[in-house]
């Protein structure tokens, strides 16, 4: 595995830790017909939370799992700033920041985060 992959791999598997342990993990599946939003985040069919366990994290776990090259750019965190309420906020965007930047700049990301995982 490419190292910018393992970095996200390791990104990814700490967002759904950071998800887990502020209870925006144990969301309920959207109906099926939700999938099918052409909205940006699915805005229109699911909440944030609903997106990012059902769509954004198996679809990036898909990505590292294939040969396919990464996306160019990711900008989740505006969208979770915007969504997740100020108490469990500063976890999530911490690890959706990084993800960002890994993705968009290639910035690798504070040790501190990835010994996490």
């Amino acid at each position: 595995m490419h190292a910018r992959k393992k970095l996200l791999y390791k990104l990814v598997t700490l967002l759904e830790i950071r998800l887990q342990q502020s209870g925006h993990w144990q969301v309920a599946s959207p109906e099926p017909e939700a999938f099918d939003s052409q909205e940006p985040f699915c805005v229109d069919a699911m909440s944030l939370q609903q997106w990012l366990k059902f769509i954004f994290v198996p679809r990036m776990q898909a990505l590292l799992d294939s040969p396919a090259p990464l996306p160019n750019q990711c900008s989740i965190t505006p969208q979770v700033e915007m969504q997740l309420e100020k108490t469990s906020q500063e976890q999530i965007t911490e690890v959706t920041q990084a993800i960002d930047l890994l993705i968009s700049e290639g910035k690798v990301p504070p040790t501190r985060l990835l010994r996490q995982v």
